[in-house]
């Protein structure tokens, strides 16, 4: 059976010859001439550029698929069904499937709404030092943060001192550097504070014998005695025998660069046995 005569759709030769789905000849190109296409900007970045298609809105693959995801987005949000938020009351169409409220400040809201109606906020004993105090939280066990902070560090005490001493024994040089650095600081406020006129190793020894050779916060002497500075350096104090005294190595160390009020005052709310200085006949000052 002879083949059906077909004629080319774009310039009407005859094309029996070739493959029974083709539609036009070889001689006639694939696709009409684009021409000369006007620069347009992007639908999603907004950048410039040349088109290399009729139909094209996008500069790149990118914004191209961004373009999908959002158009894919905005059919799944208006296939969902409305849904009425519990903490304004609204009607929104909800982006998840686990979605309950419009937005997330609202549901913030609305849950500290409900926290604060059915939060246990009756007055309850601090589970560290025993003290009576109202929390703002029904969790809240502990009635300040320094309470909590101590109580933490007191179950991994053993772990941070172990931890330390290992970091310490690894690297050797930069403990020493560090060390190195610190003592070039103090140095550095001995030295720039103009009232600061220095100490004589004898003006020390006379003032730790006058002391009996202890602590004069606690009246010890466990770890040795140090050189305490009652104004400390950083905070204005002079490096002068009028301004430091002597000092055991934990009154010296917590004290660090606070007031002794300060010092006092926080010693008081970090420790249940804080030490209590003894009476003592002796001044407290040179």
């Amino acid at each position: 059976m002879a083949n059906a005569t077909r004629a080319c759709d774009r310039c009407g030769a005859d094309i029996s010859a070739l493959h029974h789905n083709a539609r036009r000849c070889k001689t006639c190109p694939k696709r009409e001439a684009l021409g000369v296409l006007s620069d347009r900007p992007c639908e999603i970045c907004g950048k410039v550029y040349t088109p290399k298609r009729r139909d094209s809105v996008c500069c790149s693959r990118a914004c191209n698929g961004l373009r999908y995801n959002r158009l894919y987005a905005v059919r799944q949000k208006e296939a969902e069904p409305a849904l009425s938020c519990p903490g304004c009351e609204t009607t929104f169409k909800a982006w998840r499937t686990d979605q309950k409220y419009c937005t997330p400040d609202c549901g913030n809201r609305h849950r500290a709404q409900r926290a604060i109606v059915y939060a246990d906020l009756t007055p309850r004993p601090c589970e560290r030092c025993g003290t009576a105090f109202t929390p703002k939280q029904s969790t809240s066990v502990f009635c300040t943060r320094l309470c909590g902070r101590r109580a933490t560090y007191a179950r991994y005490r053993k772990e941070r001192v172990a931890s330390a001493v290992a970091w310490a024994r690894a690297n050797p040089e930069l403990r020493r550097a560090i060390a190195a650095q610190h003592k070039s600081t103090r140095r550095a406020c001995e030295q720039l504070n103009p009232d600061s006129v220095g100490i004589a190793s004898r003006e020390w020894r006379k003032l730790v014998r006058r002391y009996r050779h202890r602590c004069a916060y606690c009246g010890g002497s466990e770890g040795g005695i140090h050189m305490d500075h009652v104004i400390p350096l950083s905070r204005g104090g002079r490096h002068a025998i009028g301004n430091v005294i002597p000092a055991c190595r934990r009154c010296n160390l917590t004290k660090g660069a606070k007031l002794v009020v300060e010092w006092k005052r926080d010693e008081s709310r970090w420790s249940q046995d804080a030490k209590q200085p003894p009476e003592m006949s002796l001044p407290l000052s040179a």
